[in-house]
């Protein structure tokens, strides 16, 4: 007896078996219907929502790239725009340095030719007296050796026809 009691309690009873089974299908109907389709719902809607917050996460991510490469390439028209700023600075600064040496240099060539010019209207100035003392004293000598009254006019302008033709030759 012992193995049909064994036996009994191993495989259940037929009727037990079959209560079970039809109460299991009624728990897994009434939770299909009660509890999987508004579970199902949630969920669906639940994916749903985050499928909308991946794909505004991407299209911020394709935004964000869009305005970093627009800063990029301002940040590259703006280092483009300073290199030649400087580069028009320097060839400014060239050009005014060139114009600061020639007008240095006109105004040195121009004092050097009045300097020049100056010296010139000195020595004519130192001649022309050169020769007023020259002629002053020919013609004081010559009243010495005459011992007479001598015309100073004639004088003179012999004398300076003369002191000309020296200094010419």
């Amino acid at each position: 007896m012992q193995i049909v009691d064994i036996l009994e309690l191993l495989i259940p009873d037929v009727w037990t078996s079959i209560t079970q089974l039809c109460a299991t299908a009624v728990l897994f109907f009434l939770m299909y219907k009660l509890a999987w389709k508004p579970v199902r719902k949630i969920l669906d809607e639940r994916s749903r929502f985050e499928q909308e917050k991946l794909s505004q996460a991407k299209a911020y991510e394709e935004e964000n790239e869009k305005i970093a490469q627009q800063a990029k390439d301002i940040i590259s028209d703006a280092n483009r725009s300073a290199e030649q700023i400087v580069k028009e600075a320097r060839e400014e600064g060239q050009l005014l340095k060139n114009e600061l040496v020639e007008e240095g240099k006109r105004q040195s060539a121009q004092l050097l030719e009045n300097a020049k010019h100056e010296m010139e209207l000195q020595k004519a100035k130192m001649f022309e007296q050169m020769h007023e003392e020259l002629v002053d004293t020919a013609i004081s000598a010559a009243e010495k050796v005459l011992e007479n009254q001598v015309d100073t006019e004639a004088e003179r302008h012999s004398i300076d026809s003369f002191i000309k033709e020296v200094i010419s030759k």
